[in-house]
């Protein structure tokens, strides 16, 4: 007779994987694309702090321009009426040093006639508007002027709007209307 082995298998038979979960392929698409996010963030938070960094930069060369070159304009000494032209003329536009040259040419002669001396000093100032190649501020400026009608001196307040514009990454005068 035909022998039949009949032996029984005990372990238990293995099902097939089941397929991944979907969360599971979610959560590895997740966490690479969280990273690049907050790596966009912060590429594009920090790219701004450096534009607002550089734009403050500006605003206060600006300003500390505007107030010397104010400065430059309200101060005058008749012995040294060259001096104190050239001082504003330096830092100006070719067109504003133009303007500028003619304007003192005919005060040369009341400066010194009158024996005219004004030191001039910088109150308050504020940057009225700004971009990356002009800017206009609001100067208050105090002249403390001598002369032969007034010996003893006397202070004269002005309030100046000066324009600047950027030539070769530096604040040149361009304008400056007394208010």
């Amino acid at each position: 007779m035909p022998t039949t082995d009949h032996t029984v298998d005990d372990t238990p038979a293995t099902a097939p994987p089941d397929p991944p979960a979907p969360r599971s392929r979610v959560r590895r698409w997740l966490t690479p694309a969280l990273i690049v996010l907050l790596a966009a963030a912060a590429g594009f938070c920090g790219f701004r702090w450096w534009q607002a960094e550089q734009a403050e930069g500006l605003r206060a060369d600006a300003l500390d321009r505007a107030r010397e070159y104010a400065i430059a304009l309200g101060t005058y000494d008749y012995q040294h009426f060259d001096d104190a032209l050239a001082a504003v003329t330096d830092v100006s536009t070719g067109e504003f040093a133009e303007k500028y040259r003619s304007v003192a040419g005919d005060l040369r002669g009341l400066v010194e006639n009158g024996q005219g001396v004004s030191v001039a000093t910088v109150s308050h100032a504020a940057v009225e508007t700004l971009d990356a190649d002009r800017a206009t501020v609001l100067v208050f400026l105090d002249q403390d002027v001598k002369n032969v009608a007034v010996p003893d001196g006397r202070v004269d307040a002005t309030r100046f709007l000066i324009t600047l514009a950027r030539v070769d990454d530096r604040w040149l005068l361009q304008g400056a209307d007394a208010k």
